[in-house]
Protein backbone atom coordinates (compact mmCIF):
# COMPACT_ATOMS: atom_id res chain seq x y z
CA UNK A 1 0.00 0.00 0.00
CA UNK A 2 1.09 3.61 -0.47
CA UNK A 3 3.13 5.13 2.30
CA UNK A 4 4.98 1.94 3.34
CA UNK A 5 8.57 2.63 4.32
CA UNK A 6 11.67 1.13 5.94
CA UNK A 7 14.24 2.69 8.25
CA UNK A 8 17.51 2.62 6.31
CA UNK A 9 20.82 2.46 8.17
CA UNK A 10 23.34 4.57 6.20
CA UNK A 11 26.12 2.30 7.46
CA UNK A 12 24.45 -0.79 5.92
CA UNK A 13 26.93 -1.08 2.99
CA UNK A 14 29.80 -1.29 5.51
CA UNK A 15 28.15 -3.82 7.82
CA UNK A 16 30.23 -7.00 8.33
CA UNK A 17 27.36 -9.13 7.05
CA UNK A 18 27.23 -7.19 3.77
CA UNK A 19 31.01 -7.43 3.36
CA UNK A 20 30.83 -11.18 3.94
CA UNK A 21 28.01 -11.56 1.41
CA UNK A 22 30.00 -9.57 -1.15
CA UNK A 23 32.97 -11.83 -0.55
CA UNK A 24 31.14 -15.17 -0.62
CA UNK A 25 28.79 -14.42 -3.54
CA UNK A 26 31.06 -12.26 -5.73
CA UNK A 27 28.30 -9.64 -6.11
CA UNK A 28 28.85 -5.90 -5.83
CA UNK A 29 27.92 -4.10 -2.63
CA UNK A 30 25.03 -2.26 -4.27
CA UNK A 31 23.57 -5.56 -5.50
CA UNK A 32 23.70 -7.10 -2.04
CA UNK A 33 22.22 -4.01 -0.36
CA UNK A 34 19.52 -3.74 -3.03
CA UNK A 35 18.44 -7.34 -2.59
CA UNK A 36 18.31 -6.99 1.18
CA UNK A 37 16.11 -3.88 0.89
CA UNK A 38 13.87 -5.75 -1.56
CA UNK A 39 13.60 -8.61 0.95
CA UNK A 40 12.79 -6.37 3.92
CA UNK A 41 10.33 -4.32 1.88
CA UNK A 42 8.53 -7.45 0.72
CA UNK A 43 8.48 -8.78 4.29
CA UNK A 44 7.01 -5.54 5.65
CA UNK A 45 4.05 -5.99 3.29
CA UNK A 46 3.57 -9.73 3.75
CA UNK A 47 4.60 -10.58 7.32
CA UNK A 48 2.99 -9.78 10.64
CA UNK A 49 5.58 -11.32 12.94
CA UNK A 50 8.61 -11.55 10.66
CA UNK A 51 7.79 -15.09 9.44
CA UNK A 52 6.36 -16.00 6.04
CA UNK A 53 5.28 -19.34 4.54
CA UNK A 54 7.33 -19.34 1.35
CA UNK A 55 10.07 -21.47 -0.20
CA UNK A 56 13.41 -20.06 -1.28
CA UNK A 57 12.46 -20.69 -4.92
CA UNK A 58 9.35 -18.53 -4.60
CA UNK A 59 11.23 -15.97 -2.51
CA UNK A 60 13.77 -15.62 -5.31
CA UNK A 61 10.93 -15.06 -7.76
CA UNK A 62 9.38 -12.40 -5.49
CA UNK A 63 12.45 -10.32 -4.56
CA UNK A 64 15.27 -11.45 -6.87
CA UNK A 65 18.46 -13.38 -6.35
CA UNK A 66 18.66 -17.15 -6.31
CA UNK A 67 18.46 -19.87 -3.70
CA UNK A 68 22.22 -19.95 -3.20
CA UNK A 69 22.22 -16.23 -2.43
CA UNK A 70 19.48 -16.55 0.19
CA UNK A 71 21.28 -19.50 1.77
CA UNK A 72 24.32 -17.23 2.05
CA UNK A 73 22.09 -14.62 3.71
CA UNK A 74 21.01 -17.30 6.17
CA UNK A 75 24.67 -18.13 6.79
CA UNK A 76 25.38 -14.57 7.99
CA UNK A 77 22.33 -14.61 10.28
CA UNK A 78 19.98 -12.29 8.41
CA UNK A 79 17.47 -14.96 7.42
CA UNK A 80 16.19 -18.15 9.07
CA UNK A 81 15.16 -20.88 6.65
CA UNK A 82 12.99 -23.77 7.80
CA UNK A 83 12.75 -26.07 4.79
CA UNK A 84 10.66 -28.65 6.66
CA UNK A 85 8.00 -26.09 7.56
CA UNK A 86 8.43 -24.18 4.28
CA UNK A 87 8.97 -20.83 6.01
CA UNK A 88 11.52 -18.04 6.23
CA UNK A 89 11.90 -15.69 9.20
CA UNK A 90 13.67 -12.40 9.77
CA UNK A 91 15.79 -12.11 12.96
CA UNK A 92 15.38 -8.81 14.80
CA UNK A 93 11.95 -8.19 13.26
CA UNK A 94 10.42 -6.64 16.38
CA UNK A 95 13.41 -4.34 16.87
CA UNK A 96 13.84 -3.10 13.30
CA UNK A 97 10.90 -3.74 10.96
CA UNK A 98 7.69 -4.21 12.94
CA UNK A 99 5.01 -1.52 13.18
CA UNK A 100 6.04 -0.93 16.79
CA UNK A 101 9.63 -0.28 15.67
CA UNK A 102 8.42 2.17 13.04
CA UNK A 103 6.26 3.94 15.63
CA UNK A 104 9.30 4.33 17.90
CA UNK A 105 11.32 5.78 15.02
CA UNK A 106 8.55 8.26 14.14
CA UNK A 107 8.15 9.28 17.78
CA UNK A 108 11.90 9.90 18.07
CA UNK A 109 11.79 12.06 14.94
CA UNK A 110 8.81 14.06 16.24
CA UNK A 111 10.62 14.68 19.52
CA UNK A 112 13.73 15.79 17.68
CA UNK A 113 11.78 18.28 15.57
CA UNK A 114 9.87 19.53 18.59
CA UNK A 115 13.10 20.14 20.49
CA UNK A 116 14.59 21.88 17.46
CA UNK A 117 11.61 24.28 17.31
CA UNK A 118 11.94 25.11 20.99
CA UNK A 119 15.68 25.73 20.65
CA UNK A 120 16.60 26.61 17.00
CA UNK A 121 20.30 26.60 17.91
CA UNK A 122 20.21 22.93 18.87
CA UNK A 123 21.88 20.46 16.52
CA UNK A 124 21.00 16.79 16.45
CA UNK A 125 24.63 15.78 17.00
CA UNK A 126 24.77 17.85 20.19
CA UNK A 127 21.64 16.43 21.79
CA UNK A 128 23.59 14.04 24.02
CA UNK A 129 25.95 16.82 25.17
CA UNK A 130 23.12 19.21 26.02
CA UNK A 131 21.21 16.50 27.89
CA UNK A 132 24.30 15.76 29.97
CA UNK A 133 24.39 19.26 31.44
CA UNK A 134 22.92 19.97 34.86
CA UNK A 135 19.59 21.78 34.42
CA UNK A 136 20.73 24.92 36.27
CA UNK A 137 24.30 25.03 34.95
CA UNK A 138 23.74 27.38 31.92
CA UNK A 139 21.62 29.82 33.96
CA UNK A 140 24.14 29.99 36.78
CA UNK A 141 26.96 30.53 34.27
CA UNK A 142 25.13 33.47 32.66
CA UNK A 143 24.51 35.07 36.05
CA UNK A 144 28.18 34.87 36.85
CA UNK A 145 29.15 36.39 33.46
CA UNK A 146 26.72 39.30 33.89
CA UNK A 147 27.67 39.83 37.47
CA UNK A 148 24.06 39.44 38.54
CA UNK A 149 23.43 41.71 41.54
CA UNK A 150 21.06 39.27 43.18
CA UNK A 151 23.73 36.57 42.97
CA UNK A 152 26.46 38.83 44.32
CA UNK A 153 24.26 39.80 47.25
CA UNK A 154 23.56 36.23 48.25
CA UNK A 155 25.20 34.78 51.30
CA UNK A 156 28.50 32.87 51.08
CA UNK A 157 26.66 29.76 52.26
CA UNK A 158 24.17 29.83 49.36
CA UNK A 159 26.96 30.55 46.85
CA UNK A 160 28.93 27.59 48.16
CA UNK A 161 25.86 25.38 47.74
CA UNK A 162 25.18 26.61 44.19
CA UNK A 163 28.69 26.05 42.80
CA UNK A 164 28.86 22.26 43.29
CA UNK A 165 25.40 21.89 41.72
CA UNK A 166 26.64 23.55 38.53
CA UNK A 167 29.90 21.63 38.46
CA UNK A 168 28.49 18.16 39.13
CA UNK A 169 26.97 17.60 35.69
CA UNK A 170 25.79 14.01 35.36
CA UNK A 171 27.54 11.75 32.87
CA UNK A 172 25.55 10.54 29.87
CA UNK A 173 24.08 7.09 30.51
CA UNK A 174 26.43 4.40 29.19
CA UNK A 175 27.77 0.96 29.92
CA UNK A 176 31.06 0.37 31.73
CA UNK A 177 33.86 0.69 29.24
CA UNK A 178 32.23 3.13 26.78
CA UNK A 179 34.33 6.09 27.94
CA UNK A 180 37.53 4.07 27.61
CA UNK A 181 36.45 2.72 24.22
CA UNK A 182 35.61 6.21 22.93
CA UNK A 183 38.99 7.55 24.08
CA UNK A 184 40.86 4.64 22.47
CA UNK A 185 38.88 5.10 19.24
CA UNK A 186 39.85 8.78 19.06
CA UNK A 187 43.52 7.77 19.23
CA UNK A 188 43.18 4.96 16.68
CA UNK A 189 43.12 4.84 12.87
CA UNK A 190 39.33 4.57 12.48
CA UNK A 191 37.03 7.25 11.12
CA UNK A 192 36.38 9.87 13.85
CA UNK A 193 33.19 9.44 15.88
CA UNK A 194 31.74 12.94 16.42
CA UNK A 195 28.73 12.14 18.61
CA UNK A 196 28.93 12.13 22.39
CA UNK A 197 26.94 8.93 22.89
CA UNK A 198 27.71 5.38 21.71
CA UNK A 199 26.48 4.09 18.33
CA UNK A 200 23.84 1.40 17.99
CA UNK A 201 25.21 -1.93 19.11
CA UNK A 202 28.05 -0.56 21.26
CA UNK A 203 26.34 -1.15 24.59
CA UNK A 204 25.36 -4.67 23.56
CA UNK A 205 28.97 -5.49 22.65
CA UNK A 206 30.28 -3.99 25.89
CA UNK A 207 27.93 -6.27 27.80
CA UNK A 208 29.52 -9.33 26.16
CA UNK A 209 32.12 -10.96 28.46
CA UNK A 210 35.64 -10.29 27.23
CA UNK A 211 34.59 -8.15 24.27
CA UNK A 212 36.22 -4.97 25.58
CA UNK A 213 39.65 -6.60 25.91
CA UNK A 214 39.38 -8.09 22.41
CA UNK A 215 38.27 -4.70 21.07
CA UNK A 216 41.34 -2.99 22.53
CA UNK A 217 43.54 -5.60 20.85
CA UNK A 218 41.63 -5.26 17.56
CA UNK A 219 42.24 -1.50 17.54
CA UNK A 220 45.98 -2.14 17.37
CA UNK A 221 45.37 -4.57 14.49
CA UNK A 222 43.27 -2.19 12.36
CA UNK A 223 46.27 -0.69 10.46
CA UNK A 224 46.86 -4.18 9.01
CA UNK A 225 43.29 -4.43 7.68
CA UNK A 226 44.01 -3.59 4.04
CA UNK A 227 40.65 -5.00 2.93
CA UNK A 228 38.89 -1.64 3.44
CA UNK A 229 39.34 1.25 1.05
CA UNK A 230 38.12 3.78 3.65
CA UNK A 231 38.81 3.94 7.41
CA UNK A 232 36.70 1.61 9.51
CA UNK A 233 33.75 3.34 11.21
CA UNK A 234 32.82 2.90 14.86
CA UNK A 235 29.32 1.50 14.07
CA UNK A 236 31.05 -1.02 11.83
CA UNK A 237 33.61 -1.86 14.53
CA UNK A 238 30.95 -2.61 17.17
CA UNK A 239 28.92 -4.77 14.79
CA UNK A 240 28.37 -8.41 15.80
CA UNK A 241 31.48 -10.50 15.18
CA UNK A 242 33.52 -7.70 13.57
CA UNK A 243 36.21 -7.56 16.28
CA UNK A 244 36.76 -11.33 16.11
CA UNK A 245 37.12 -11.17 12.34
CA UNK A 246 39.73 -8.41 12.69
CA UNK A 247 41.69 -10.48 15.21
CA UNK A 248 41.36 -13.53 12.96
CA UNK A 249 43.03 -11.68 10.09
CA UNK A 250 40.03 -11.94 7.78
CA UNK A 251 40.42 -8.33 6.61
CA UNK A 252 44.22 -8.30 6.26
CA UNK A 253 44.29 -8.99 2.50
CA UNK A 254 43.50 -6.04 0.18
CA UNK A 255 40.52 -5.95 -2.13
CA UNK A 256 41.14 -6.73 -5.76
CA UNK A 257 41.49 -3.43 -7.66
CA UNK A 258 40.50 -4.90 -11.06
CA UNK A 259 37.32 -4.21 -12.97
CA UNK A 260 33.92 -5.61 -12.15
CA UNK A 261 34.33 -5.31 -8.41
CA UNK A 262 35.30 -9.00 -8.12
CA UNK A 263 37.86 -10.61 -5.88
CA UNK A 264 40.74 -12.95 -6.54
CA UNK A 265 40.42 -16.27 -4.70
CA UNK A 266 43.53 -15.60 -2.63
CA UNK A 267 42.09 -12.25 -1.51
CA UNK A 268 39.12 -13.83 0.23
CA UNK A 269 39.06 -14.24 4.01
CA UNK A 270 39.15 -17.87 5.11
CA UNK A 271 35.74 -19.51 5.05
CA UNK A 272 34.03 -20.05 8.38
CA UNK A 273 32.38 -23.46 8.31
CA UNK A 274 29.28 -24.47 10.23
CA UNK A 275 29.68 -26.99 13.03
CA UNK A 276 27.52 -29.25 15.19
CA UNK A 277 23.75 -28.98 14.98
CA UNK A 278 23.95 -25.89 12.75
CA UNK A 279 25.92 -27.84 10.12
CA UNK A 280 23.44 -30.73 10.28
CA UNK A 281 20.43 -28.41 9.85
CA UNK A 282 22.10 -26.60 6.94
CA UNK A 283 22.89 -29.87 5.19
CA UNK A 284 19.33 -31.11 5.72
CA UNK A 285 17.99 -27.86 4.25
CA UNK A 286 20.20 -28.16 1.20
CA UNK A 287 19.22 -31.80 0.62
CA UNK A 288 15.54 -30.94 0.86
CA UNK A 289 15.92 -28.02 -1.56
CA UNK A 290 17.80 -30.28 -3.98
CA UNK A 291 14.98 -32.86 -3.77
CA UNK A 292 12.39 -30.15 -4.45
CA UNK A 293 14.35 -28.96 -7.49
CA UNK A 294 14.55 -32.52 -8.86
CA UNK A 295 10.81 -33.03 -8.35
CA UNK A 296 10.02 -29.73 -10.08
CA UNK A 297 12.24 -30.47 -13.10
Amino acid sequence: MAGEWLAYDVALPQQPEVLELVDTTGLDTDQVVGRMLMLWGWASLNCEDGRARISLRLLSRAVGGDEEFWLAVADVGWLEVDADAGTVAHPGWDRRFSNAAKSRALEAERNRRSNAKKDPGTRGARTGTRAARAPNAPRASKRRERGDRSSSSSSPESAAQEEPAAAAAPEPPDAPGWTALAKAWRLGPGRPWKLSGPPDGALERLDEPGWFDRAMEALTHLPRCRFFRDPVTLPQFVGPGFVDKVLGGQFDNPRHAGGGGGFRPDDRPPAQGWTGDDAARLEATRRRLADQLREAS
